[in-house]
């Protein structure tokens, strides 16, 4: 899978950007502050619908050109035919309330059905955070991973999210006499129906995503480190787990939930563990190895996505040269040119033709503009 042509209106600091990508590597160069995030950024809400770095979308819409609308457009090409993608940010000039929309070959349809029609893994600083963060980020990386190439786990998800939040104001509800029992019990049986498939999910491709990730990451360390990851669910036995069996735990805790108005079980309490030599990496890692663990986990997502969906996801890596040393920097542009394409930012030129693994298409980003080299 690669992209062709990517054109970019009003986003961020872009006013009006068409770009021709190479199918292979394609580098933009430029100092910090000048755009080099922001076209990853475009490129990745194009694959998932939204940006990955902000919920409020007003702030993606360049507010110097006086427009109150953006768009991204890209021509995508996967398994020998090529395919039109574009997402429409609207802001109303009034009350600044913004409204998405997308379209896949000049046709409107929703954001559920835009999400993997262009697969795309990216890594970038905050990804450093699925290593060292709270379990929100782990479960973030696993949601976008399998919402990319399962819908049905994406409509699950979006249903839990939303019972959760019923749930838990019942279970409030019912500690202050506003509220009964047996509501409680409505709201339960929704929350085991999609609950139990959402973990089960994460669990399986999590440890799809771990062989692969076990296979990359002795290319890129130096000495004996053993990594291991682990899924983590809420409850026990997660394997054996049936909707029965769960609506007793349910049963078991209910006086203990009414207590903290909150529910106690289920993939909102999902996590990993991520060890290196037996002991937390988040703990006792380098921020150099912290970054060589993550920068493999991410490429790892990218085979087991490829395996998944038998073609390669774009690979877009934001930065990654700068803080390693010219051996590793070497060893990772050898194994990216695994993939049909990779767009890869980086402040300096100096990084890439020093490098004898050095092959793609410069691109040059300065206040919002970018020039092919």
């Amino acid at each position: 899978m690669y992209i062709s042509k990517f054109q970019i209106n009003n986003f961020r600091n872009f006013n009006d950007v068409s770009l021709d990508f190479e199918k292979g590597s394609n580098y933009f160069i430029g100092r910090n502050g000048h755009g080099k995030s922001n076209l990853l950024e475009a490129i990745y809400a194009l694959s998932i619908g939204k940006s990955y770095r902000t919920s409020k979308g007003i702030n993606l819409v360049n507010k110097d050109s006086g427009s109150y609308s953006s768009y991204l457009k890209g021509i995508a090409h996967y398994n020998n035919s090529a395919s039109d993608l574009m997402l429409n940010i609207e802001v109303d000039k009034e009350t600044k309330r913004v409204s998405k929309t997308y379209s896949f070959n000049s046709s409107s349809v929703s954001s559920i059905d835009f999400i993997g029609k262009l697969n795309v893994v990216l890594f970038e600083a905050k990804d450093l955070s699925i290593i060292t963060g709270s379990p929100i980020a782990r479960r973030r990386f696993l949601d976008i991973h399998i919402s990319q190439q399962d819908f049905s786990y994406l409509k699950a998800l979006q249903r839990y999210n939303k019972v959760l939040q019923s749930r838990n104001k019942v279970l409030k509800d019912i500690k202050i006499g506003k509220s009964s029992k047996l509501e409680l019990e409505f709201w339960t049986e929704k929350i085991i129906e999609d609950g139990l498939i959402i973990s089960k999910r994460r669990k399986e491709k999590l440890y799809k995503i771990t062989d692969e990730t076990l296979k990359i990451f002795p290319n890129f360390i130096f000495g004996d480190e053993n990594l291991d990851i682990n899924f983590v669910a809420s409850y026990d036995d997660l394997d054996n787990l049936n909707n029965d069996s769960l609506k007793a735990i349910f049963a078991e805790n209910i006086k203990r939930e009414i207590s903290l108005g909150s529910t106690l079980y289920g993939p909102h309490k999902d996590d990993f563990d991520i060890n290196i030599n037996g002991h937390p990496s988040s703990e006792f890692s380098s921020r150099g190895q912290i970054r060589t663990i993550a920068l493999a986990l991410k490429l790892g997502e990218a085979n087991a996505l490829k395996n998944n969906i038998n073609n390669s996801p774009i690979i877009a890596l934001d930065d990654i040269l700068s803080e390693l040393d010219e051996v590793r920097r070497g060893t990772v542009m050898d194994y990216i040119d695994n993939y049909d394409q990779v767009i890869l930012t980086a402040p300096d030129e100096k990084l890439l033709v020093k490098n004898p693994k050095f092959n793609g298409k410069i691109f040059f980003v300065k206040n919002g503009e970018i020039i092919d080299k």
